[in-house]
Parts: C-alpha cells; sequence; structure tokens
C-alpha cells in the first residue's frame, strides 16, 4: 500500500482539523473527500489526486476517486484549463498561463487546445494596454530606455518576444508622434 504525499506531518498534510482517514485504501471514502474538495473549488485531474494523497488515502484510492469524479461530470481537465485560461488572460500571457497549467498537471495538447480560445490580436490588444500602464505620463528619453521600461515587465508577464516586439513598435512610433503613451494611437 503506497501513500500519495507522504512528506510532512499530519496537520500540514490535512490542513485544519482535518484527521486522517481511517482506512488509506477506502476508495468511497477518498471519493467522499474528493467531491468535499471539488465543491470548494476546481481542481486538475493531477490536483485533486495530489490532494487526496496528502489527506492520507493511497495512489489507488486517490486515482479511483478521480475516475468516478470524472464519470459524475466533477472533474474535467478540458474545462479547468479553459476556465483558468479565461480568468487568467486578463493580465497574463500564453507562456506564463501554459506554465501554470503544466505545473497543475494539465497534458500539452489539453493546455493548447485552452490557449487556442485567446487570439493573437486580443493577446496584442492586452500587451499594448498593460505596457500604456507601465509607461504612463513618463516620457522616455530614448528607445532604449522605451525597451528597458517595457519589455522585461512584459515577459514577466508571459508575453512572447513576438508580441513584445510588435508593443515596442507600436509604443515607439506613439512616442515619435506625441507626448504620452497612455492614449491610443490612431493605429489601434
Amino acid at each position: 500500500m503506497t501513500r500519495v504525499g507522504s512528506r510532512g506531518t499530519a496537520g500540514s498534510r490535512l490542513g485544519r482539523g482535518a484527521k486522517p482517514p481511517a482506512n488509506p485504501a477506502d476508495g468511497e471514502a477518498a471519493y467522499a473527500a474528493a467531491v468535499r474538495i471539488l465543491a470548494r473549488q476546481p481542481q486538475s485531474r493531477a490536483g485533486l489526486e495530489a490532494r487526496l494523497g496528502r489527506a492520507g488515502y493511497t495512489e489507488e484510492a486517490a486515482r479511483s476517486a478521480a475516475d468516478r469524479a470524472v464519470e459524475h461530470g466533477y472533474l474535467d481537465d478540458q474545462e479547468y484549463a479553459r476556465s483558468l485560461v479565461r480568468r487568467r488572460s486578463a493580465g497574463r500571457g500564453q507562456a506564463l498561463i501554459a506554465r501554470e497549467l503544466r505545473a497543475k498537471g494539465i497534458d500539452d495538447i489539453t493546455v493548447t487546445d485552452a490557449l487556442d480560445q485567446v487570439s493573437d490580436d486580443a493577446e496584442y490588444a492586452k500587451a499594448l494596454a498593460l505596457a500604456r500602464r507601465i509607461v504612463g505620463s513618463r516620457r522616455p528619453t530614448g528607445y532604449q530606455e522605451l525597451l528597458g521600461m517595457v519589455g522585461p515587465k512584459l515577459s514577466r508577464r508571459g508575453f512572447s518576444s513576438g508580441i513584445i516586439h510588435r508593443v515596442r513598435r507600436e509604443l515607439s512610433a506613439e512616442w515619435a508622434e506625441g507626448p504620452r503613451f497612455d492614449t491610443p494611437s490612431e493605429h489601434d
């Protein structure tokens, strides 16, 4: 009988006031715990299995509970990924969202499918709006300062180098035309 997540103390594994399962191999109890977890917050399959493991259930019980949750429609990695993309895409680029999804145990095909709902134009518009907020009313003294203000921050937010390059070109054109970056140019 192999247990998942056996690091730490019982309190750190189970959370406040939770007790370890009487029978760690009990698939029925693991399923009941899975339903309680999913009622509080959506999870990926890998995340749910890890949570059940930290709660003291065996790998087999956790896997069985996750299988049942999928069968009953409580657990769907594709919907979970699409939902996370919708929530996160407002201020983050696709690369950062993809890393987060993979860290949550979502497979590459599902990640790609979920990210397909965000168009390149929408990603560019979000990056441009964010860059304009970053620059604000400050006027860079030159193109290199503009690059230094915008590029690294957009990169940390997960925007691709192609999007960042397009944003810097647009801001550079705006910089050459007028005193502020926080208003859209006539190219938008």
